[in-house]
């Protein structure tokens, strides 16, 4: 994962360099999980854009294949979670809730979630079946009139709106549905801290310089690396830099950020 020291120290270099003043951990913090979300966001728009560029046959084979590529980035952000019953013990404060319908339940998103990748039924002893994910309320009324179409127990759809929507009710599918999805990017830890290793995905904090009270010493133990692959160190660079105001293509700069984009 990317340093958020390394990414700071370079910045903060780069902005003296270019005369456009002195970068405080307070200012670098106030950018750097907007500037991640950024980076994130772009590379998931890209993995889109090579889906549909394989579809035309203008992607590589294998190793070389640009979906490959990015499908091995986003690998990073894929979760798993079990959606239970509500009253018994809920994983990531996921639970069923009743709904406004009679065959309906619906369910909250977990709080980290990006983008919806699958629903299916967990319990070997009904066998394992994905759920038809439906994103428009119109479909779904369609789908709810039809006599071919309409959910069962053996063919169950979700709609995905502010909450999930899962059909038919809870009391005819498997207590034991299980959602996948990509998370939003967080922060990783630089040191162990409790009981998170270090290295380890920080759920709840944004990636940030924190210092020592009533000094600039670097406090590494509170301190939170960024949540992104080594090698979106330049996207991420240019993207604080912008917003800073650094503009990383002017002549100077462009002879400088090699050197600091390498390590």
């Amino acid at each position: 994962m990317i340093s958020v020291v390394e990414v700071y120290n370079a910045i903060r270099d780069m902005a003296n360099q270019d005369q456009k003043g002195f970068v405080t951990p307070q200012i670098f913090n106030s950018f750097a999980a907007a500037a991640q979300q950024t980076v994130f966001a772009k590379i998931a728009d890209k993995m889109v854009g090579a889906k549909n560029l394989r579809l035309r046959g203008g992607d590589l084979a294998e190793s070389d294949s640009i979906l490959v590529k990015y499908k091995n980035f986003m690998s990073n952000y894929e979760k798993t979670v079990d959606l239970t019953q509500e009253g018994s013990p809920a994983s990531d404060t996921t639970v069923f809730a009743a709904g406004d319908e009679v065959n309906t339940s619906a369910i909250r998103k977990p709080n980290d979630v990006y983008s919806i990748i699958s629903i299916f039924d967990g319990d070997p002893d009904t066998g394992y079946k994905n759920f038809e994910l439906v994103y428009n309320t119109r479909d779904m009324a369609r789908i709810l009139r039809s006599n071919l179409s309409a959910p069962t127990a053996e063919f169950p759809v979700a709609l995905i709106s502010n909450n999930i929507e899962v059909f038919p009710d809870s009391d005819q599918v498997s207590e034991t549905i299980k959602l996948t999805y990509y998370r939003m990017p967080t922060s990783r830890t630089i040191i162990g801290v409790g009981s998170l290793a270090a290295g380890s995905v920080d759920p709840v904090a944004s990636p940030v310089i924190a210092t020592v009270a009533n000094s600039d010493t670097i406090d590494i133990r509170n301190s939170r690396n960024f949540d992104l692959p080594l090698d979106m160190f330049p996207d991420l660079m240019e993207e604080i830099a912008g917003m800073i105001g650094v503009n990383l293509r002017d002549a100077f700069l462009v002879k400088a950020a090699p050197k600091v984009v390498k390590k």
